[in-house]
C-alpha cells in the first residue's frame, strides 16, 4: 500500500540535448557525472519495481530548483551571497567558472508541491519537473547585479578556470507538459 517517490534529476539527460528541444521523460539520458550516474541507477530501479512488481513507484524528474535554503556551495547561492555583498562593500569580486552554462530555474517550493501530487495520483509515473525556460549563469549574474542598481557587472566578475567542471552539461531545458496535463501542475514563479 506504500507510494514511493524517488527524487530523480535533470542531470541524468547529460548533454543529450543542444537546447532547441526541450528534455521530456522519454528523451535519451546519457549522464555524465557520478552523480548523475547514480541517480540513472536509481530511476531505473523505480521502474523496474514498478512494472515487475506492481509497486507505486514515481520518478520526480527535477530540473534545477533554488530556495533561499540552498547552500552558498551552488551556484545561484554564490552569485546572489556575493553580489549582495558587493552592493554593501563587504566584498570586492564574484568568481565563477563558465558563465555560458545555461540551466532551467525554478522555484523549490512549488517544485515540491509537484512532488506531492505524484503521490496523490491513482497510477504512479514518471514526471519531469520543470520552467520550460533556459537561462545561462551570465544572465543570472546581470539580473542580480541590476536588481541592486549595479550595472557594470564586469568590474566585479572574475572567472577562474579551477571553477570549470572537467565535463560540464551545455543546456538542459525540460519539458513539463505531462506535468501540466497529468498533475495539472505548473510552474508560477520567473526566472526573474
Amino acid at each position: 500500500s506504500i507510494k514511493f517517490y524517488q527524487a530523480s534529476t535533470s542531470e541524468i539527460y547529460g548533454n543529450s540535448s543542444t537546447g532547441e528541444v526541450k528534455l521530456n521523460e522519454q528523451s535519451r539520458m546519457v549522464p555524465i557525472s557520478p552523480y548523475a550516474a547514480s541517480k540513472l541507477y536509481a530511476y531505473n530501479s523505480v521502474n523496474i519495481y514498478r512494472e515487475a512488481y506492481g509497486l507505486f513507484a514515481s520518478n520526480g524528474i527535477l530540473f534545477n530548483h533554488e530556495s533561499p535554503l540552498r547552500g552558498l556551495e551552488f551556484v545561484t547561492r554564490k552569485v546572489t551571497n556575493s553580489v549582495a555583498k558587493i552592493a554593501l562593500g563587504l566584498q570586492s569580486e564574484l568568481i565563477l567558472g563558465n558563465l555560458e552554462s545555461k540551466r532551467d530555474w525554478g522555484y523549490a517550493p512549488e517544485y515540491v508541491e509537484a512532488m506531492w501530487l505524484m503521490m496523490q495520483q491513482d497510477q504512479p509515473g514518471d514526471f519531469v519537473i520543470a520552467s520550460g525556460e533556459t537561462h545561462s549563469i551570465q544572465e543570472m549574474v546581470i539580473h542580480a547585479f541590476q536588481v541592486l542598481g549595479i550595472q557594470d557587472y564586469k568590474r566585479y566578475v572574475k572567472i577562474d578556470q579551477k571553477y570549470y567542471r572537467p565535463l560540464d552539461i551545455h543546456v538542459l531545458i525540460g519539458d513539463p507538459t505531462d506535468a501540466k496535463e497529468k498533475l495539472n501542475w505548473k510552474p508560477r514563479t520567473s526566472f526573474k
